[in-house]
């Protein structure tokens, strides 16, 4: 049985097409796959990027 963050980064990897730890190591989106930091123009998107994987700009165009 796969654990939790197995399971998170395969889904990750199914949607996007890498996993947010791959994304991270290269300092890209897992959705745009731009360099993200630049895309966050808050400290809650720079939270957000470490959490999800997603810049603050492709966070806010899916929740929003």
């Amino acid at each position: 049985m796969p654990t939790l963050q197995q399971f998170k980064n395969q889904l990750t990897k199914n949607i996007f097409g890498v996993t947010k730890e791959e994304a991270q190591t290269e300092g890209l989106c897992v959705n745009c796959k731009e360099p993200a930091l630049p895309k966050c123009y808050s400290e809650a998107g720079k939270a957000e990027y470490k959490i999800s994987g997603l810049c603050e700009k492709c966070f806010d165009e899916t929740f929003s």
